[in-house]
């Protein structure tokens, strides 16, 4: 693989014009990006015209560092460069900032499903969009746990999608099989049929604004923003980024057979009409967790919620300007 280091800065530098692009490159997304791959994407968007700079990042944190300075700096918008794990941390960072500039993106990860939801599903989806000035405002969502005191154990933003149980389980499975395989989406595939083979279940008591809609077992729960997760799995489909609601859709325990038949229900978007679906639509969403679970934020896994948790999302409306060819959904 080519070396990147020729577009590491130790720091972001000022764009005085203010119609410059900062593109914040994700290193490990994907399959990994080469200084071939980024020479590349420069002359592209310099044979387009379009103002640019490229920061390669060292961590996700400094992700949400570089993109909630990005405006001050004189920065037009920001270009994410990587999966949906990259894009949520500078949508973090510039709803941190306040400053609402404008955020675009060149898929490279394994999932690329906010992409997806704004339209964009190449490199050249992203340069005709920004060339012609396609945007719109779209929710994202935060999530606070908390333990059984009450104290709070994490908190952040999410863009496209939160999942409880089955989702988070899967993910964990995937990310372990990445490791070992090079195998992109087939990983989620190979990770679902692995999960629906174990049959786990959760509890858990889950209120939506403030009443109660469920108590009892449940195989999964994904509470979305953004329809898609998964690199294309429809586990809320009915969820829209523009109406401040979260769509919450729960599997009740139900046969494996059953479950291995609902599967393509998953990717056509049908989910909602297995009898053994419940969804609900609200701005608030809280799960009161029976015993350990883990909790996936936009392909970020938080391994291991405790007993007696409380895990709260609640939705962000208007909250990033998003540059694409408008929601696919």
């Amino acid at each position: 693989m080519e070396p990147i280091s020729e577009f590491n800065i130790s720091e972001i530098t000022p764009a005085s014009d203010g119609s410059t692009w900062l593109i914040l490159v994700n290193p490990e997304a994907g399959h990994g990006i080469s200084g071939k791959d980024l020479a590349e994407i420069s002359s592209l968007f310099k044979a387009s015209h379009i103002q640019h700079a490229i920061l390669v990042t060292e961590s996700y944190r400094q992700l949400f560092d570089y993109a909630s300075t990005a405006a001050e700096m004189g920065y037009k918008g920001i270009i994410a460069y990587g999966g949906d794990g990259t894009v949520s941390k500078i949508a973090a960072g510039i709803i941190h900032s306040e400053a609402m500039i404008p955020l675009s993106v060149i898929p490279s990860g394994s999932g690329n499903d906010w992409a997806r939801t704004a339209g964009i599903r190449s490199f050249e989806d992203t340069v005709e969009s920004i060339l012609q000035d396609n945007s719109c405002v779209m929710d994202a969502a935060e999530c606070m746990i908390t333990d059984k005191n009450g104290d709070t154990i994490h908190s952040s933003i999410f863009i496209n999608s939160a999942g409880i149980g089955l989702d988070a389980h899967v993910l964990q499975k995937a990310i372990s099989l990445r490791k070992k395989l090079s195998i992109g989406k087939l990983g989620y595939i190979s990770a679902l049929i692995s999960t629906v083979l174990e049959m786990p279940l959760w509890k858990g008591r889950m209120i939506v604004d403030g009443a109660e809609v469920y108590s009892g077992s449940y195989l999964s729960l994904t509470s979305g923003v953004c329809p898609y997760v998964g690199g294309g799995m429809m586990l809320s489909p009915s969820s829209i980024p523009f109406d401040d609601m979260l769509d919450t859709a729960v599997v009740r325990p139900i046969s494996r057979i059953r479950l291995i038949r609902s599967v393509p229900m998953i990717y056509r978007g049908s989910i909602l009409k297995n009898p053994a679906v419940s969804s609900w639509r609200g701005r608030e969403f809280r799960l009161e967790v029976e015993g350990s679970v883990s909790v996936e934020l936009d392909g970020e896994l938080i391994p291991q919620i405790p007993d007696n948790s409380t895990v709260i999302l609640k939705s962000m409306s208007s909250a990033i300007c998003a540059v694409g060819a408008g929601p696919n959904i």
